[in-house]
């Protein structure tokens, strides 16, 4: 990824389209090098989790932005990224991993980020109804080192349904679910990164299944 990060702090830089056309034969060598690194990536997480025959080229986003209802006008993104998951970048079931690599600001994320009402009403009344069972997982001391709080939006106040003096009120105020871990350059930059990247994919599984029943 050295050659990658290199063109993504110039591509930050430089962020135009005249720019990138110019580098555009280095844009197709970092774009390979990022795709290398996400296919064994996709080889580690296929140890644990059936993935099928995808691969890196299905799986990863386009650097393109779509800037027409953004304030951000800036026609690229400054970071290679894609969606580990059997469907590949646009999964219609299952587990699913995001990578995002970034120079100085690599990550991996995963959970619900956009639940419709049904999904997260289904989520909220699990949570209601396994609280244990949800607190065990996210409060596991391994999963809580290394991922942290959950995180996403919150309502200010209770949702529809629920009590203000709720005794789960903190977690049913949530309208997204997802936990993400950071990565330093020299990590993403280690031969051992792939099977690091499976680990953590593997770690934070048991939540994802928890949502996943909810949807059932």
């Amino acid at each position: 990824m050295k050659l990658a990060f290199n063109f993504l702090r110039q591509l930050s830089e430089n962020n135009s389209r005249p720019w990138f056309e110019e580098h555009k034969d280095i844009y197709l060598q970092a774009k390979a090098e990022a795709e290398v690194l996400l296919g064994k990536c996709i080889v580690s997480v296929g140890q644990f989790e059936p993935l099928g025959d995808v691969d890196a080229k299905k799986c990863m986003f386009r650097i393109f932005r779509d800037v027409r209802f953004s304030k951000n006008k800036d026609p690229y993104k400054k970071n290679f990224s894609g969606l580990i998951s059997s469907m590949g970048r646009k999964p219609m079931s299952g587990f699913s991993w995001y990578l995002h690599l970034e120079p100085d600001a690599s990550f991996m994320a995963s959970g619900n980020y956009e639940p419709d009402a049904k999904m997260l009403a289904a989520i909220r009344q699990e949570i209601d109804y396994n609280s244990e069972e949800f607190r065990a997982i996210i409060q596991k001391p391994e999963f809580l080192a290394r991922f942290g709080a959950m995180q996403g939006h919150q309502l200010k106040t209770a949702p529809k349904g629920y009590p203000k003096d709720h005794p789960e009120i903190e977690l049913l105020r949530y309208t997204q679910f997802y936990f993400s871990v950071a990565y330093s350059d020299k990590e993403i930059l280690s031969s051992d990164f792939p099977q690091k990247l499976a680990e953590d994919c593997k770690l934070i599984r048991p939540f994802l299944e928890f949502l996943q029943r909810a949807g059932e």
